[in-house]
């Protein structure tokens, strides 16, 4: 989303091609209305009776929609009748409105669909027009406000309308009139910051537009701010990544300083990569209580039972913990393993658990990073055997230390 796609009012109304998602649903609409009238008065669907006001109003507004937009100019005489029998039926103002646009007078298009608008604030056609008129006239605002209305009318457009509007956020002529109503629309915000922040929007822009309750919910499970997150890890931008992480779930720089984030396992906020996964299911069972990480591992199958994402610059660490359980021998086996982000096959260290009875011990192990490994994957796996077996662990005290070079 860059800024010459929407540099101008024209390109700015190519945005309304986003909502054919709301265009076929309101067309559903109309001819599900339009058969059931005809069925109510027992007349064939092929056979429209001129007479009915509300049957010339649906087949009007269908051929209306099959158009994309455009009215036929015949249907008018029997439109303006119809309106007169139905004075509080906007469907007419949007057709007339159609025809006005048609033959170029765009301010009486305009006063036509409004005069609707008040009469049915619901109906998704005249809202759609509308927009189409307001950006190509220019009038960002209030296009900004039909896109909203739109969002919360037609909800199988909501992925459209929140690109739209994306695009309109970043857009110089529109801007300003997209965050003011975003500010409105909380969840519409959203849905427009994790468009945002799953493109190439830079993180500075989308906290710049975003409002502090969107902030607040940035780090939720699918929020913005952790699409944004996987987005940065994915295109190796792990510094940034961290740091984007470590503004979303509100933490200090003392809260990130260690090596290894909640070492001594208290729970403590943050969203994933950089916090720790643990995976229970048909693996294992995993889980965390009193600072203590309880594993139950199947055996049947090999696999990652608990990860975290860390940063370390090349250099020689030391990882430790201590551990307790019972493992019989031959059996499947645990081990923490480090391996670089860029490149999961390369092991920097692999440290067996080597349980052997309930008493706990210290086992620590070396690992080295070397130069072009700027993110690593510390994963607890199980390592299944030609026979299964269940191991049992209890890990706690762990330790994460940079070793001084002699």
């Amino acid at each position: 989303m860059t800024r010459n796609k929407l540099a101008t009012p024209a390109a700015l109304a190519a945005a309304v091609i986003l909502l054919v998602t709301a265009v076929f649903l309101g067309w559903l609409v109309v001819r599900v209305a339009a058969v059931e009238t005809l069925a109510s008065q027992g007349a064939r669907p092929g056979m429209l009776v001129a007479g009915r006001p509300t049957v010339v109003l649906a087949q009007a507004v269908g051929g209306l929609i099959i158009g994309r937009g455009k009215v036929d100019p015949a249907t008018l005489p029997a439109v303006r009748r119809a309106a007169a029998a139905l004075p509080l039926d906007a469907r007419p103002y949007l057709l007339i409105a159609s025809d006005y646009a048609q033959r170029g007078r765009r301010d009486l298009a305009i006063k036509s669909l409004e005069a609707g608008r008040r009469l049915d604030p619901r109906q998704r056609w005249i809202h759609i027009l509308l927009l189409d008129r307001y950006l190509r006239d220019g009038k960002y605002v209030a296009a900004a406000e039909e896109l909203s209305v739109l969002s919360r009318l037609v909800g199988g457009a909501q992925g459209p309308i929140a690109t739209a509007m994306a695009q309109m956020s970043v857009a110089p002529e529109t801007r300003d009139a997209v965050r003011e109503t975003l500010r409105q629309d909380p969840v519409l915000e959203r849905s427009v910051l994790t468009s945002l922040a799953s493109s190439g929007t830079e993180p500075a822009t989308l906290f710049a537009m975003a409002s502090p309750s969107a902030v607040a919910m940035a780090n939720v499970p699918g929020g913005w701010g952790t699409v944004l997150v996987d987005r940065l890890v994915e295109a190796r931008r792990y510094a940034q990544a961290r740091r984007v992480w470590q503004r979303i779930n509100r933490l200090n720089d003392q809260q990130v300083a260690p090596l290894l984030y909640d070492a001594v396992l208290d729970r403590l906020p943050g969203s994933t990569p950089f916090n720790w996964t643990f995976n229970s299911g048909a693996l294992a069972a995993v889980d965390v209580r009193g600072k203590k990480l309880e594993v139950n591992y199947y055996g049947r199958e090999s696999g990652e039972l608990a990860n975290q994402l860390i940063l370390l610059p090349p250099g020689t660490y030391r990882f430790g913990f201590v551990v307790s359980g019972m493992q019989p021998a031959a059996t499947p086996k645990l081990a923490w393993v480090f391996s670089c982000q860029d490149a999961p096959k390369q092991t920097l260290a692999s440290i067996p658990l080597q349980v052997g009875d309930s008493n706990p011990r210290r086992i620590a192990g070396t690992v080295i990073v070397p130069a072009g490994c700027p993110a690593q994957r510390l994963r607890l796996t199980g390592i299944a055997d030609e026979f299964p077996a269940p191991i049992s662990a209890t890990i706690e005290g762990l330790r994460l230390d940079k070793v001084a070079a002699r």
